[in-house]
């Protein structure tokens, strides 16, 4: 609830700022937009960024197969459209689509394990491979006039020192077998608490199969080659959007324009509504730009944020309604692993902990749910189940009381 009110007032206060930049050099910085626009370089526009989309996809694609894991390229694509929506949507730092692209992966059939393990090395990447170019744009920046950003190229380079630092132990501690989340949880006692217990096999196997991947190093080294590719061709997506409009679009202009964005999007502001047009105001303004010059680079990238976040939309309404429609619901795999929570919080029996011989290493249920009572089994690729979770979960709560009543171990 908090945090709710806290984004919520955020969010009004970027509203107000926006609309006040708006009202002050709003017609100036529309007239900019609309007096030469380009339709052709907003084409070229549009397939840069189809172009970057894919080159997402193909990097998380490149890390599944390394786990045994092959989707189609189409497939991710539509999972990382989905999460960049979620995630221009809700401030984190980009952070905010990746469990949603997990759960999406894992729900169509992908093991749980190499869901969670391959997001998680693939946002690594990705983050490491922004590192250079952040440096690179505040050094830039900085070199031709803008002091202000001195405190920011330090931060920068503090960050990609601890992330180095933060990397380099997870890859020792991966190669040991010591594990990452469940050495924490086992250290501090939480893996007795059943909600807990019941997926500490699921994150075992999760950072097993990022073992798997820290001891590819060359398919390591071609994913983070993807992410390098795909930044440069974002400079080429600035630069088409900008010069379409009219716009400053010299290098240093892109520069200054990616990394005001990437600035923004750091900030607790929901789509970062009113902070986006206003780092773009305030960075051009440093470079003798007026601020309807700046106001209407900010308009421009909103614009390139609506063409990413529009697909994943699209991808997620069009997902919801095809589950509305169909008479069978999917039963994924977030749902089977709520069958170890039906204790809440209490604690695990001292037998249970550190195993459990219910779950894969995938993290799924070694043995399947209890049926609805007349149910009849049925198989085939279009097999869905309309299950009521709690109602499952109390047929095979009565199942295991069964088997100890006659002798047998559940």
């Amino acid at each position: 609830m908090r945090r709710a009110v806290v984004l919520g007032t955020n969010l009004a206060a970027g509203a107000g700022a926006l609309g006040y930049a708006l009202y002050r050099f709003g017609t100036p910085a529309l007239a900019l937009l609309v007096s030469r626009p380009r339709g052709f370089v907003l084409l070229a526009f549009a397939a840069a960024v189809a172009g970057a989309l894919l080159g997402f996809a193909f990097r998380w694609r490149l890390l599944l197969a390394g786990l045994g894991t092959r989707p189609s390229l189409r497939a991710l694509a539509a999972y990382r459209a989905a999460g960049q929506s979620l995630a221009a949507l809700v401030p984190g730092g980009r952070l905010g689509g990746d469990p949603l692209r997990a759960f999406l992966l894992a729900a169509d059939g992908a093991p749980g394990a190499n869901a969670i393990a391959s997001v998680t090395v693939d946002r690594v990447l990705e983050v490491g491979a922004g590192i250079p170019f952040a440096c690179l744009y505040a050094a830039l920046l900085l070199r031709r006039g803008v002091p202000e950003l001195e405190g920011a190229l330090v931060s920068v380079v503090l960050g990609a020192a601890g992330l180095v630092l933060g990397i380099g132990l997870m890859v020792r501690r991966l190669r040991r077998g010591a594990g990452l989340v469940t050495a924490l949880a086992r250290s501090t006692g939480l893996d007795r608490l059943r909600r807990i217990h019941g997926q500490m096999n699921v994150l075992a196997a999760a950072e097993e199969a990022m073992a798997r991947l820290v001891a590819q190093p060359w398919r390591l080294a071609q994913a983070f080659g993807a992410g390098v590719a795909v930044n440069l061709l974002v400079l080429v997506e600035y630069r088409l959007l900008l010069s379409a409009f009219g716009l400053p679009a010299e290098p240093l202009a892109v520069v200054a324009a990616i990394f005001a964005t990437g600035a923004s999007h750091s900030l607790p502001v929901p789509a970062g509504v009113g902070v986006l047009e206003g780092a773009q105001m305030w960075i051009f303004g440093t470079l003798g730009h007026p601020p309807e010059v700046g106001l209407a680079v900010g308009l421009a990238v909103r614009l390139r944020e609506l063409v990413w976040t529009f697909p994943g939309l699209c991808y997620l309404v069009g997902r919801g309604l095809a589950a509305r429609r169909s008479p069978f619901r999917v039963l994924g795999p977030a749902a089977i692993d709520r069958a170890g929570e039906e204790a809440g919080t209490e604690l695990a029996e001292p037998s249970e902990v550190g195993h459990d011989s219910d779950l894969r290493e995938a993290g799924h249920l070694e043995r399947p749910l209890p049926l609805l009572g007349g149910e009849e089994p049925r198989r085939g690729a279009g097999f869905r189940v309309d299950l009521d979770v709690d109602e499952a979960l109390e047929n095979l709560e009565r199942e295991l009381r069964s088997d100890r009543l006659t002798g047998k171990r559940p």
